[in-house]
């Protein structure tokens, strides 16, 4: 209980104000609001969340990624475990964005291991495994477990992308068409292309090729110099494709 008369009040006030900044995308206001906050009582909090959980988002949604992550630290140790879930899969994004993706890694971990219930880290661990770390046997696995709780075009597609990269090819067809189905995408084409080459399934591949470059030209140069299409480079039908863009 607030000794000082008034400065409960106060404090609920601003914590108000600053939700409303919040919710309005006033992402500067809402950081001085909470700042104001956090001067006059950093341990206050409202229905369990403190003031640096709240000034931790604002600076994250304003880009200011390495200002969000002590704030968060902080929330988590002032919070009870549902909510520090939610803080260390923001602070893994944060690290994500700052490229330290070894941190955001184990950032993702723990907010699994608090709350494995939530896609959202399984999504972002599993993207970091496929496009940054090389990962990809990890990067499946982690999508296997999003993909039972949600299903998600950019999931199957970077599932896909993974078994591409381990010479899976025929495994990665499913996904890949699934991915288009629900969000179609000249990149998943481009992924559905390379997945016919390798599986093999020469029709796929001709038909994906001709599919991407109708939509973008500029992957000409991709299926020109790629080592997994070399064996059609002597073929009249790829040059005719190809001759076409």
């Amino acid at each position: 209980m607030h000794t000082v008369p008034g400065l409960f009040d106060r404090l609920t006030r601003l914590y108000g104000e600053g939700e409303r900044a919040l919710a309005e995308g006033r992402f500067q206001d809402a950081i001085g609001i909470f700042s104001e906050g956090l001067g006059l009582d950093d341990q206050f909090r409202l229905r369990y969340v403190t003031m640096y959980a709240q000034r931790a988002f604002a600076k994250q949604r304003m880009g200011d990624h390495q200002g969000a992550i002590p704030d968060y630290t902080k929330a988590i140790q002032m919070e009870p475990p549902i909510n520090q879930a939610q803080y260390h899969f923001h602070r893994g994004m944060c690290f994500a964005d700052l490229e330290d993706y070894q941190q955001a890694v184990s950032e993702y971990a723990k907010s699994i291991e608090l709350f494995p219930d939530h896609p959202g880290p399984y999504h972002l661990r599993g993207k970091l495994f496929a496009t940054k770390l090389e990962r990809y046997q990890e990067a499946i696995a982690d999508f296997d477990r999003m993909l039972q709780m949600h299903g998600h075009p950019e999931a199957l597609q970077l599932r896909g992308f993974a078994k591409l990269n381990l010479g899976r090819g025929a495994e990665a067809i499913p996904d890949l068409f699934e991915s288009n189905r629900l969000e179609p995408d000249t990149y998943t084409d481009y992924l559905l292309a390379w997945a016919g080459a390798i599986a093999p399934n020469d029709e796929l591949f001709y038909h994906s090729m001709e599919a991407v470059l109708r939509a973008d030209p500029g992957y000409k140069q991709y299926f020109l110099d790629n080592d997994d299409y070399a064996r059609f480079a002597g073929q009249p039908r790829f040059k005719q494709i190809v001759g076409a863009f």
